[in-house]
């Protein structure tokens, strides 16, 4: 089968590389996104896609316009019989209709939940114990269209992001190359989603990172483990702003040999015994990794070497 891949980051690129590897499959082309600026000396930097695909050399595509005649032409001249999308984009009706069997898309959440452009850290960030890869025909519509594969995925309870998309890949595979073949053999399952229990997964803003610390610990540390590499959770500490990387929940009544932890108002830290807890609107948070901006992630007891007020210290707001 001919396939055109279109897929931006490192998630993506495991795809690609399945696909160069499979005897089914005959990558002639691949689509991502423009080469961007990186880093702190904002460096033009190409997607992992496009580094994956140049390595095999395979011809590369970043059109700035999906919609553009010139883009559609670009990819009738490859003949392909499927697009496989991976965290890419929405494709426009004209480009869906190009090849034989049409698209389908990998999607980190068992659809028709978390539809959208963030499902991996809404599913962390609602605390789920699971979640799952998704593989269905694309339509005109955001993560719509039936379902050919799911597998599920366990949340573990210091998943991050970065850690439940590596988790996704194998799972994700397979499911991918199941809906292949069903396609290839014409026994498409074509699952029609039941729209009525769809819910958003909404592209992530820099200021969801803000802690809130009168919320319950459970809920502060999900979200830190949901924003984990980006936007990061992050407060003000000693008038820096700081990243807590790595966290934990201790339980009111349950602070271990820590005495006046669970007495902490939200937001006051206590660091006794090389350990930091903090305060919240229910239950204690502990600190197991912490950034000052600009710094690298280093462990509490690193950091606090650096601070010299030990006493009555409180996270500021943002």
């Amino acid at each position: 089968m001919k396939i055109v891949f279109m897929g931006t980051p490192e998630f993506a690129a495991h795809f690609l590389e399945h696909l160069m590897d499979a005897d089914y499959a005959d990558v002639v082309a691949v689509v991502t996104q423009p080469d961007r600026p990186a880093g702190r000396g904002r460096v033009l930097t190409p997607p992992p896609v496009k580094v994956a695909a140049l390595a095999h050399n395979l011809p590369v595509l970043q059109p700035l316009d999906l919609k553009s005649p010139e883009f559609e032409n670009d990819l009738r001249a490859f003949g392909a019989d499927l697009f496989v999308v991976v965290a890419y984009s929405i494709l426009p009706k004209n480009i869906l209709g190009v090849a034989k069997f049409g698209a389908v898309n990998v999607h980190g959440s068992l659809l028709p939940k978390y539809r959208g452009a963030a499902p991996v850290q809404r599913a962390i960030a609602d605390g789920l114990p699971e979640t799952g890869v998704t593989v269905f025909r694309l339509d005109e519509k955001m993560d719509h269209g039936p379902i050919l594969a799911q597998n599920k995925v366990a949340i573990d309870h210091q998943d991050t992001t970065a850690s439940l998309l590596d988790k996704m890949v194998a799972p994700g595979i397979a499911a991918l190359d199941d809906a292949i073949h069903q396609l290839m053999e014409g026994r498409e399952k074509d699952l029609t989603q039941d729209h009525a229990q769809a819910s958003g997964a909404p592209k992530l803003k820099k200021e969801e990172g803000i802690i809130d610390f009168n919320l319950p610990a459970q809920t502060i540390h999900n979200r830190i483990r949901a924003f984990n590499p980006w936007p990061g959770g992050y407060s003000k500490l000693c008038g820096r702003t700081v990243y807590l990387r790595k966290t934990d929940v201790v339980g009111v009544g349950s602070c271990g040999s820590i005495a006046g932890a669970a007495d902490l108002a939200p937001g006051a830290v206590l660091f006794k015994e090389n350990r930091f807890m903090v305060g919240t609107g229910n239950g204690v948070l502990e600190v197991l990794e912490i950034q000052a901006e600009g710094k690298k992630p280093m462990p509490v007891a690193d950091f606090m070497r650096g601070i010299q007020k030990r006493e009555d210290l409180v996270f500021d707001k943002v």
